[in-house]
């Protein structure tokens, strides 16, 4: 195991203690605009980091928005209807959402490859059919109007620091996930199933984990979304959300954690600023993406990747000791 020096400990200290002080003073820095952008960006995070998840597995959805989706409706309508309390509704979405996961992957988890993004593609748009049609259910359209605030009164900067607490939570647990026995296993399982079965891991189970898990996460913030946004409706759930993650996912690259929080906060940023322009929008998500598949394919992670093997080669060719390579791009020049 590589030691780390003192002084990249040092610089590792100061960002993060630099990042949490951007973090704690959004709300009172940047005001009411800049504060919805910051839960918006931090949802993303928590959306991402669910479907990288699975996408270690070796499989691809298309429906990831929809366990969000799930998890608003289920919120909003056992908040308004019901008269739930809001923390019981937030654990309800989650499990709620986990429940459709397992629904469809059960039957459809052996398939492989293009047929999984597929039948994830046709469960999203049955799901969307039902969010427009069933108007007595999900009010259609109209939406729902969710009265009940996430915390307190309801205020933005409240919403915004249970949101932060969440994605920090959700980042912890992925963390702790993929250095669990059973986050090693996710990665054989992905590259080479064949061999991972055959050496004892249950294939199946462990994707079946890791959509489900995903999906819980995604229904946990689709609850936060609808109690701060305070109203939901289809229209919220188009399938660009899907694009958009995947999107998030590609250019941040998914081999490295920090590689999609990256690519959603990028990308939620810029997109955000580009919301009243209407098609540019989708132009700028659907041409960075082409770029990327075209000139970066493993993403910012693999640039980041590619320009440590040069400064390591040159740092050689100086006399000087060279970095770690355990985290080099493969077949980097």
């Amino acid at each position: 195991m590589t030691k780390v020096s003192p002084l990249r400990w040092a610089v590792l200290g100061v960002l993060t203690a630099g990042l949490a002080v951007i973090l704690g003073l959004v709300p009172f820095v940047g005001g009411s605009y800049y504060t919805h952008i910051g839960i918006l960006v931090l949802l993303n995070v928590t959306l991402v980091m669910g479907y990288r998840l699975l996408c270690l597995t070796g499989l691809y959805s298309f429906c990831h928005i929809t366990f969000f989706a799930i998890g608003a409706y289920t919120s909003a309508l056992l908040s308004t209807r019901l008269g739930y309390p809001v923390w019981i509704c937030f654990i309800a979405a989650g499990v709620v959402a986990a429940l459709f996961s397992m629904a469809l992957i059960i039957p459809a988890g052996r398939v492989r490859g293009v047929y999984f993004f597929l039948v994830t593609f046709g469960f999203l748009e049955v799901m969307n059919s039902v969010f427009l049609h069933w108007s007595s259910l999900t009010g259609g359209d109209a939406g729902i109007a969710v009265f009940a605030p996430i915390i307190g009164t309801g205020t933005q900067t409240q919403d915004y620091f249970v949101v932060l607490a969440f994605a920090l939570v959700t980042v912890l647990i992925m963390y702790r996930l993929e250095r669990s026995r059973f986050g090693r296993e996710l990665a054989p399982v992905g590259s080479a199933e064949g061999l991972a079965s055959v050496s004892g891991i249950n294939v199946f189970r462990n994707r079946l984990l890791a959509f489900a898990i995903g999906a819980a996460f995604a229904g946990f913030a689709g609850s936060l979304f609808a109690h701060d946004a305070a109203y939901i409706s289809a229209n919220d759930f188009s399938w660009w959300g899907s694009v958009y993650i995947l999107v998030w996912l590609v250019i941040g690259g998914e081999r490295k954690m920090w590689g999609p929080i990256v690519g959603a906060v990028v990308m939620t940023v810029i997109a955000e600023g580009l919301r009243m322009s209407g098609i540019l929008q989708a132009l700028f998500y659907s041409g960075v993406l082409l770029l990327t598949v075209m000139a970066m394919p493993q993403g910012i992670v693999g640039l980041v990747d590619y320009v440590r093997a040069k400064v390591g080669r040159a740092r050689t060719s100086s006399g000087e000791d060279p970095p770690p390579v355990d985290g080099l791009v493969e077949g980097s020049p």
